[in-house]
């Protein structure tokens, strides 16, 4: 039975890691700041200068306001990365998510991220 549990937990941890993930918040980033809080919705700002980067955290299903464009490099868990160019004023809806990164440009975003979902 306890090998049961084990490799439940296992699969629980690789692959459903936004459940288990990490708030970005914890670790003090002088580029990513709460704006505005509640029990249904955060709103962070995100403006990170070239080379800045995020340790693995994870994320609600969210939206994206770009303020200021640029290049983004996402880590997923797998190792697998991505690179997104933001433009400015573009709008996004994202799912749930867990990934680090690294800024390869100056941008800046808005994120809202619903708790309840």
């Amino acid at each position: 039975m306890s090998r049961s549990i084990a490799l439940l937990m296992t699969f629980a941890l690789l692959f459903c890691s936004t459940v288990f993930g990490q708030d970005a918040m914890q670790y003090g980033l002088k580029h990513l700041t709460i704006l505005a809080e509640d029990a249904n919705v955060r709103v962070l700002r995100y403006a990170p200068k070239k080379g800045d980067k995020t340790p693995t955290h994870s994320h609600p299903s969210y939206v994206v306001y770009v303020v200021k464009g640029g290049s983004v490099k996402y880590t997923l868990p797998d190792g697998s990365t991505q690179i997104s160019e933001l433009k400015t004023g573009q709008a996004l809806l994202r799912p749930p998510t867990t990934h680090s990164d690294e800024a390869l440009d100056d941008v800046e975003t808005i994120l809202i991220e619903l708790k309840n979902r």
